[in-house]
C-alpha cells in the first residue's frame, strides 16, 4: 500500500514474506499502516520486516512490529527485523528500549 505518507510493500517468496515500510511511520498513520499489514500478511511463511530509512517513526510503530513478531512466533515463524534509521532515530529506538526489535544499520542523512 501506498499513501502519500508512507509505504508498506509486501513480497512473497516461496519460504517467506518481506514487509518493507518507509515513509512517515507514526501514530498518525499508524491504523492505516496496520490495516495494510493485516490485509496483506497471513503468517504462513517467515515473516522479514525491512524499514527502509522512513522519515521519521515513533513508539506506536515499534509496538506494530513487536506484535508482528510475537505473532509470528505463535504461528511458529522465524520472524527478522533489518533496519536502515538515521541517527536521531536510531537514539529514539534505543532510549525507548526497543534496540533488540530492530537490529539497526545507523545512517547520517
Amino acid at each position: 500500500m501506498k499513501d502519500d505518507n508512507f509505504q508498506v510493500q509486501v513480497k512473497n517468496t516461496d519460504d517467506s514474506i518481506e514487509v518493507v515500510f518507509n515513509g512517515q511511520l507514526t501514530i498518525n498513520y499508524i491504523q492505516k499502516i496496520k490495516d495494510s499489514v493485516g490485509e496483506q500478511i497471513d503468517f504462513s511463511k517467515d515473516i522479514i520486516v525491512v524499514v527502509d530509512n522512513p522519515d521519521n517513526l515513533d513508539i506506536t510503530f515499534l509496538q506494530l512490529i513487536q506484535s508482528l513478531k510475537k505473532t509470528a512466533e505463535l504461528n511458529k515463524r522465524q520472524f527478522s527485523v533489518k533496519t536502515t534509521l538515521p541517527n536521531e532515530l536510531e537514539s529514539l529506538v534505543s532510549n525507548s528500549g526497543f534496540s533488540d526489535l530492530l537490529n539497526s544499520n545507523p545512517v547520517n542523512n
